[in-house]
């Protein structure tokens, strides 16, 4: 072979094998772009099969794209003549996956089917009616339309993502809530964002809320006019050049809320009562009580140093019997991990009648997940409790001072779970970092440093999940703006502050 077909041959090879490579890696990448998507399409795969056997007729929309609530007039052709028929909404339903009550894997959608009309096809097989977009996720939707079971026509309407804000002025400290509507349960537009004054707040979801989302932070900076704006992006951060980008069809939302020259209005210190978790939370094991023997606590949840009162009935009389108290002590950075603790709370003896009335101060320990508390004597178990710990704020240390003074702030009952390990930290509607109490037993110490003008200056400190398996999208290490209704595991609430900044 002369020596210029050796080229020949050997450049060709390069190119095919480069072709090769490319399409492996474009396949990869389609692959690991929207595992929604993938999951959506894998599970319906047999049933977009059955329906391109039975679609045989024609739906028209007047629109094809609005908002949830817009009615839509629906015309039908090629049907099955005098027959009954009913109109399919194609929605989603979303929740957060979680293992063993400790390890967050990710967010799961499955495809739910609703009725949201009926009529007849007439004796040309036509049919003509009107229905509501209903409540529920945002982008694109089948709308079927169904006879004896079978799909016989469909379209497609996309429903856009809509923001609201409430107030838009008031003084320091007002709640401020952004309500969204139509969230996306694919990748891009699952996951928004919020930015005060351009500086990044927090994120917003609606995995588990049907597509609604209800965000709540507080107002402040100086008085006048202050930028609100939300985006929204997969990978973690607000995405900025989507009108260039193949998803600009999803669209940035702009408020402005004016803070007025007022003194805050709320506490300066405070917790907020715990939310109620996404799908109802964490299920814990049922307690294990013998034949006969009720073990109860005054309350369910408190936080660290609350007194609270166990009492048992139906034990054995006049018996010596220990409080065991299960922790989980460790961390999950170190070689050393963690692991299952139990410690001795107190001993108690019954009665004449089997009883006893024990009351105690709760541990300074882990928040998160409930603790469980065994009655037993010796090896021998005679009934549980659970008692959950609460997050408490037990001081901020000074409470003013010129900028640059140091602040220092002490958390009690911080959790330890993949879902509520960490805490996200914004000063001024800024989020500056995330917190951690695993490895200090619950017991967070936050420094700070003051800064800003003379005023008011708001600290907030939000649930957010810590980790989880699906990198994307990315909902990891934020602050949860939407933590009242779609935080997962447990209910978090958030912690409330102000730093008053002096002249020097």
């Amino acid at each position: 072979m002369s020596k210029w077909k050796y080229y020949l041959v050997f450049t060709l090879f390069l190119i095919m094998f480069g072709l090769a490579a490319c399409s492996a890696s474009e396949g990869r990448a389609d692959s690991d772009s929207d595992s929604s998507d993938e999951s959506s399409e894998d599970n319906s795969s047999e049933e977009d099969s059955d329906q391109k056997n039975t679609v045989t007729g024609k739906l028209i929309l007047d629109e094809t794209e609005g908002r949830i609530g817009d009615e839509i007039e629906l015309t039908a052709e090629k049907l099955e003549p005098d027959e009954d028929l009913q109109v399919i909404y194609v929605d989603m339903e979303g929740k957060y996956e979680i293992e063993n009550n400790y390890s967050f894997l990710g967010t799961l959608y499955e495809e739910v089917e609703k009725e949201i009309g009926e009529g007849t096809a007439d004796e040309n097989g036509e049919w003509s009616g009107s229905i509501t977009i209903p409540d529920g996720f945002g982008d694109d939707h089948d709308i079927l339309i169904q006879q004896k079971g079978n799909t016989i026509a469909k379209a497609n309407f996309f429903v856009e993502t809509v923001f609201t804000m409430s107030p838009e002025s008031g003084p320091p400290g007002t709640e401020v809530t952004i309500e969204g509507e139509g969230l996306s349960w694919k990748m891009y537009g699952s996951i928004w964002h919020l930015n005060y004054d351009n500086a990044y707040t927090g994120m917003i979801t609606a995995v588990s809320t049907d597509g609604k989302a209800e965000a709540v932070v507080r107002a402040t900076g100086t008085p006048g006019k202050h930028t609100v704006t939300i985006e929204s992006g997969a990978s973690g951060a607000p995405y900025l050049s989507r009108d260039s980008s193949a998803i600009n069809y999803i669209h940035t939302h702009f408020f402005e809320f004016d803070v007025t020259d007022e003194e805050p209005i709320t506490d300066m210190v405070y917790v907020e009562e715990p939310p109620e978790p996404a799908d109802g939370g964490i299920q814990m094991p049922d307690p294990e009580n013998q034949e006969g023997v009720s073990i109860s606590l005054d309350k369910e949840m408190g936080i660290v140093d609350e007194m609270v009162i166990l009492t048992g009935q139906g034990l054995p009389e006049n018996e010596e019997l220990t409080l065991d108290w299960h922790t989980m002590v460790g961390n999950r950075v170190s070689s050393e991990g963690f692991a299952p603790e139990i410690m001795e709370l107190g001993t108690v003896t019954t009665n004449e009648d089997g009883s006893f009335t024990h009351e105690f101060p709760i541990l300074d320990d882990l928040g998160g997940l409930p603790h469980l508390i065994e009655v037993k004597a010796d090896d021998e178990v005679y009934g549980q409790a659970y008692l959950r710990i609460l997050p408490s704020l037990v001081s901020i240390e000074p409470e003013e001072g010129p900028a640059g003074t140091p602040i220092n702030i002490e958390i009690k009952g911080a959790g330890w779970t993949e879902f509520d390990n960490a805490l996200g930290v914004i000063y001024d509607n800024a989020y500056i970092g995330y917190i951690c109490g695993f490895n200090s037993q619950g017991t967070i110490k936050l420094p700070l440093t003051a800064s800003g003008e003379p005023g008011y200056h708001s600290i907030d400190i939000y649930p957010s999940i810590y980790q989880g398996q699906d990198p994307i999208p990315d909902i990891y290490r934020k602050p949860q703006l939407t933590y009242r209704e779609d935080h997962p595991g447990t209910g978090i609430p958030a912690i409330r502050t102000f730093f008053k900044v002096t002249e020097e």
